[in-house]
């Protein structure tokens, strides 16, 4: 995995922005805010459809005054680990935290998103609106600020270049995850956990480093994967998801007229987050088909009580002592209510 030092990271961000001159939340004598945001990727609609949407609307209803300047997680060399931390000490403005990219450093926010709990999208949908809600706001410093909306990218599937037939068939097999409760998830099934950073994804199925790959459709679309890969497979893997962040320091740094403007846009962010992902699903999964990748969607009926065993046994009991004692306290309050069990 890529670790940036901080000296080369203020570099890159700087220099992936066009070297803006103007500190990050700073406001001019004249009013205008200049603001930095970071995007997981260019290849589904959260590019166009949220954050250029957000950004649009920014300059609109301030007569472009409120300037939104876009990049992405690859175009500064970032994994998606550290972005709370750039968030927190004001190095960028607003940020895709992706709820497994941050688990190692905030793993009570993790259990909105284990594998094996939920039983579709819209259950999913429901347990982060109640999860951000009752367990990220009331600790907003350890997200890195306010969070504006929950967004899902799409329905996290198995990409592989192998069949699996049966669960046994991921029996030593490579496998790039990119949260802690993937790994442990899978490695239940015999298969060897990677930690990669998307951007890399690609080149290692290419090369043979990784056997398959936790992903969505639309990055497999986006990305082609069908040159590299020939099967997929719902194992309950849930929804690949996380939070709409604005630095603290940044929110603060705002006029006031200037923050009623996002409050005012929120409503609609949280609308098109989850829409968004629904599509990124449905369409991206057809494109995929229909360029050759077989698909195992839904999971088979025989696997579902070995994928629940796995979550209850092994995901949720690898969390929450991850997560302290807030972790199972919080699952019950907040989480059983919606997925129909609870932690013993």
């Amino acid at each position: 995995m890529m670790h940036v030092g901080k000296p080369a990271l203020i570099g890159a961000l700087l220099l992936g922005l066009g070297g803006l001159a103007v500190p990050s939340g700073a406001v001019a004598q004249d009013a205008q805010v200049q603001w930095r945001g970071v995007a997981l990727q260019r290849l589904d609609l959260h590019w166009p459809e949220r954050w250029e949407w957000f950004q649009g609307q920014l300059a609109e209803k301030t007569d472009g005054q409120f300037r939104l300047e876009l990049v992405t997680f690859p175009e500064l060399g970032l994994t998606g680990s550290e972005l709370i931390r750039l968030l927190s000490t004001g190095l960028l403005d607003a940020a895709d935290v992706v709820t497994g990219y941050v688990s190692g450093e905030v793993p009570l926010f993790e259990g909105v998103q284990l594998p094996g709990v939920y039983e579709d999208y819209d259950q999913a949908q429901r347990g982060y609106e109640t999860w951000l809600a009752n367990v990220v706001e009331p600790r907003r410093q350890a997200v890195g600020g306010k969070v504006l909306t929950t967004f899902a990218f799409a329905s996290q599937f198995l990409w592989t270049k192998f069949p699996v037939n049966e669960l046994s068939d991921l029996q030593g097999k490579k496998i790039r995850v990119f949260a802690k409760a993937q790994a442990d998830y899978l490695a239940n099934f015999g298969a060897e956990p990677v930690n990669l950073p998307l951007a890399d994804v690609y080149s290692a199925l290419h090369l043979g480093t990784v056997d398959g790959t936790v992903t969505g459709p639309e990055f497999a679309a986006g990305a082609k994967l069908w040159e590299v890969v020939t099967h997929v497979a719902d194992l309950r893997l849930g929804v690949g998801a996380g939070f709409m962040v604005v630095s603290e320091q940044s929110w603060q740094g705002l006029p006031e007229e200037y923050r009623a403007v996002i409050d005012e846009l929120v409503p609609e962010l949280r609308q098109r987050a989850w829409d968004i992902g629904r599509r990124n699903t449905e369409d991206n999964l057809k494109v995929v088909v229909e360029n050759g990748i077989e698909a195992t969607i839904p999971a088979k009926d025989t696997w579902r009580e070995p994928l629940q065993q796995a979550a209850l046994d092994v995901v949720l009991a690898g969390w929450a002592e991850r997560a302290g004692p807030d972790g199972k306290t919080s699952f019950n309050e907040y989480l059983a209510p919606i997925v129909g069990y609870s932690m013993e």
